[in-house]
């Protein structure tokens, strides 16, 4: 990136495959041990938790990006620790409403002390924020990734042991386990803030005289991040509303069991999305935003950066639909193994339609990591009226496709495209009016580009339907077969980008000589 170092992009990165891994191993373990209800209330929970973090520090975390110096970053950091109290309990107060609350989530034994857990978990870990913030503003990836590393193995090693010991413990009655497998769950979740805060503390000890400034009211408030930080909190109320809506509707409209099911999902399904195309858009988002700040903003640079890299996901994207599409639900019935409570599910009929939305995800990741950078307060805004006008649509298809056509998770996976080609739409108008003006975008060059990996994706396609029944394989050796597809795939893309990926290379060597 032109403002951050490679090395801090392979942090993330690394550290997104160190998590993953854990959690992978984590949850296959889990799996085999817990039924689909359990995963579907630990699933919800975990929602609810996640809803009242990203309200409570997302749009926080953006604008301090625009922060002119660490003691405005610090001052906005407290806000989070204020905000959550009030966000908590509106959002608590709405699942009083959902039939999931009601009957399954309300009636489990523990489930006070699983509150109660719930709750310490998020105030300690928004009262990491100060430290969190002046790390992510200094551009220090290396210690966020230790930290988050170790926080994820600390909680999947407290939920595994947990459960483990709890079944035990309650073998003749599974009433019993359940609201102690859901506690386990929640303990975790402590397990990780304890960890993110004790962690950061430690390793950030330049934070702690902010404390004693604070209480004799030195701390600095921009007003101008303040204001930003208003117009980026009404976007993210729209944006967690079509991020998260699916996971909003199945809350309400689909059993216990049904939601075990999309979170095993969208789990697997968004694997690589969470690997790769995270850290990469928290990386762009954070160096476009310094970039785009200075007086005399690198626009050329910038544009090359997000042609490249929009060229690499379209490619990667490509090559997920042929290969996970086929062999999606292969692979997790081999995840899965034979738990007849699993089998039973639809998971496995739904999971490769899950694959085909993972694209659209991306994309928009990007875009909207772009567009929150170089966008002003005044954009910002019409971007929020877009998505609040966009989201009634968006829930209007959710209620056709599964309330009236009865088609399930499918309903929600095809909505959330809808949902997903819309920002991507609106975003990339955006970009072409950015760049207008200042860097001719090349449109003919970048047409003469697609058509070769979309050809090279289709005849693959084509090739899965004549070898395998209904394009997907169903054994090992077919498994292997299909493999040798996609690296066919694969070798010819790289043919199509090996000038990109001279120039790529080049300039890496250069840099290294360089430094």
């Amino acid at each position: 990136m032109s403002s951050m170092p490679v090395s801090q992009v392979a942090y993330l990165v690394a550290s997104q495959v160190a998590t993953k891994a854990v959690t992978f191993i984590s949850n296959q373990a889990l799996l085999r041990r817990i039924s689909p209800d359990i995963f579907g209330i630990a699933a919800y929970l975990e929602f609810v938790i996640n809803t009242v973090l990203f309200f409570s520090r997302e749009a926080v975390r953006m604008a301090s990006q625009r922060a002119k110096d660490e003691s405005v970053v610090l001052g906005m950091a407290w806000l989070p620790v204020m905000l959550c109290g009030p966000i908590f309990a509106a959002i608590a107060y709405l699942q009083t409403y959902s039939d999931l609350y009601q009957t399954s989530v309300a009636k489990l034994p523990y489930f006070h002390a699983t509150l109660s857990v719930i709750v310490a978990s998020i105030v300690l870990e928004l009262l990491a924020e100060p430290w969190f913030a002046l790390n992510q503003y200094r551009l220090n990836f290396k210690l966020r990734s230790k930290v988050e590393s170790m926080a994820v193995f600390f909680k999947c090693i407290t939920v595994f042991l947990g459960v483990v010991w709890f079944s035990k413990q309650t073998e003749e009655n599974s009433h019993l386990f359940n609201g102690l497998a859901v506690l386990a769950f929640a303990c975790g979740q402590l397990a990780y803030a304890i960890v993110v805060f004790g962690a950061y503390a430690v390793s950030s000890p330049s934070v702690w005289p902010y404390f004693s400034s604070k209480s004799s009211g030195k701390q600095s408030v921009d007003h101008n991040i303040l204001s930003v930080w208003k117009s980026l909190f009404m976007q993210m109320i729209f944006k967690h509303l079509l991020t998260e809506g699916d996971t909003m509707l199945t809350s309400y409209l689909f059993t216990v069991t049904q939601q075990g099911v999309y979170s095993v999902i969208s789990n697997y399904g968004s694997m690589v999305a969470r690997l790769l195309f995270q850290p990469v858009e928290e990386s762009l988002r954070v160096s476009f935003t310094r970039t785009f700040s200075q007086k005399d903003p690198d626009y050329k640079g910038s544009q090359t950066i997000m042609g490249r890299l929009m060229t690499f996901y379209f490619n990667l994207s490509l090559l997920i639909v042929v290969g996970g599409y086929s062999n999606g639900s292969f692979l997790l019935n081999i995840i899965l193994g034979r738990n007849d409570k699993w089998q039973q599910s639809s998971v496995f009929e739904d999971f490769p339609i899950y694959v085909l939305y993972i694209p659209f995800m991306a994309f928009n990741g990007i875009l909207e990591a772009f567009f929150s950078s170089a966008s002003t307060q005044a954009q910002i805004g019409r971007f929020s009226l877009f998505m609040s006008l966009s989201s009634v649509l968006v829930f209007a298809l959710m209620y056709l496709f599964i309330g009236k056509l009865g088609w399930g998770i499918r309903g929600l996976i095809f909505a959330n495209i809808v949902n997903m080609c819309l920002r991507i739409v609106y975003c990339l108008v955006f970009y072409a009016n950015f760049f207008k003006g200042h860097v001719p975008i090349q449109t003919k060059y970048v047409l003469s580009k697609i058509w070769v990996p979309v050809l090279l994706s289709i005849s693959s396609i084509a090739l899965h339907r004549v070898c395998f029944h209904d394009g997907m394989t169903s054994s090992p050796t077919e498994f292997l077969k299909s493999i040798l597809i996609c690296i066919a795939c694969f070798s010819g893309m790289l043919v199509n980008e090996r000038e990109q990926i001279h120039e790529l290379v080049s300039g890496l060597r250069s840099k290294g000589k360089q430094e």
